[in-house]
């Protein structure tokens, strides 16, 4: 994140609360969202669908969020699908302090093909998708990034066997 620039999202304050009027919005390409956090009353807004939804797939945790002339920077806290899981209908985002650390859960990614599977044909379990981590809110990693292609068959990887980008760490155990 670091090296990225944020991305920024301008959105409309929004009066009408409720289900038939976020369904109303969105039926007229905008997306509902609440800005809340930092001690401020939260606001209830709505974005462009297209926009958002853009800045969501880049997997951006951290975006800024333009309000009339004023800019916040907000962490994505919640994202809302449909009962079909296809749709994003709402949006949580916080606002956040650039220089401020977080505790957020990241998605682990596992890379290589462990030898394991390759001698004994053996299934890789990993009962963790994602790890619980603390950093500065412009460090948040895409997903921590798990090379498995060393484990042979009987092998476990702990908290303390990850590399962790710099200025990142858990909150587990590292026997875990």
């Amino acid at each position: 994140m670091s090296t990225q620039q944020i991305p920024q999202v301008a959105v409309a304050l929004r009066d009408k609360l409720g289900s038939r009027y976020a369904t109303r919005l969105r039926n007229t390409g905008r997306l509902p969202a609440v800005v809340y956090g930092h001690h401020q009353d939260p606001l209830h807004v709505s974005a462009d669908a297209k926009q958002m939804l853009s800045v969501l797939h880049s997997h951006a945790h951290v975006i800024e969020v333009k309000v009339d002339d004023k800019i916040e920077p907000c962490l994505v806290k919640d994202v809302q699908w449909d009962h079909l899981g296809t749709t994003v209908i709402h949006v949580d985002l916080e606002r956040v302090d650039l220089n401020e650390t977080v505790t957020l859960d990241i998605d682990i990614k596992f890379v290589g093909e462990a030898v394991g599977l390759k001698e004994a044909g053996t299934i890789l379990e990993h009962p963790l998708s994602t790890i619980e981590i603390q950093c500065l809110v412009t460090q948040i990693p895409e997903d921590i990034k798990v090379d498995v292609s060393a484990l042979g068959v009987g092998d476990t990887l702990l908290v303390r066997d990850l590399k962790l980008p710099t200025g990142v760490k858990t909150t587990l155990d590292d026997e875990t």
